[in-house]
């Protein structure tokens, strides 16, 4: 008779574990398909901020290929200004080679006055 009474306990005590077992299940799963919407909605939510991005990232790309375009220009007019700073300076090169042909005249002019002044001072006397 005890074994009755304790098989009977038994088999009420694995019923009951059986519909433990059971309701957890049950709310696992809506936990589960909740996390799963749940999921879906934030991929449903980034799609559109991906795309967004890749819009972005496309224009970004464009601005800074036109920067790169410009910034070409503006290196291109740097060298330009440059070649003709040189130009300028290559001109006071000439005219540094000029130079000791100007020195050269304004020496024959001194002298030549050197000499007149020489034979107005030699005739006076």
């Amino acid at each position: 008779m005890v074994i009755e009474i304790l098989l009977v306990i038994l088999i009420l005590t694995a019923t009951a574990l059986c519909l433990f077992v059971i309701v957890s299940l049950k709310k696992m799963n809506q936990q589960i398909e909740q996390l799963q919407k749940d999921v879906k909605q934030v991929v449903e939510k980034t799609i559109p901020v991906l795309n967004n991005i890749n819009e972005v990232t496309i224009r970004v790309n464009r601005v800074v290929s036109e920067v790169e375009d410009y910034w070409d220009e503006i290196d291109h007019s740097i060298r330009k200004i440059k070649d003709k700073v040189s130009n300028f300076t290559s001109l006071k090169l000439l005219s540094d080679v000029e130079s000791p042909t100007v020195d050269f005249i304004k020496n024959l002019k001194a002298l030549s006055k050197g000499v007149s002044a020489f034979w107005r001072e030699f005739r006076r006397k």
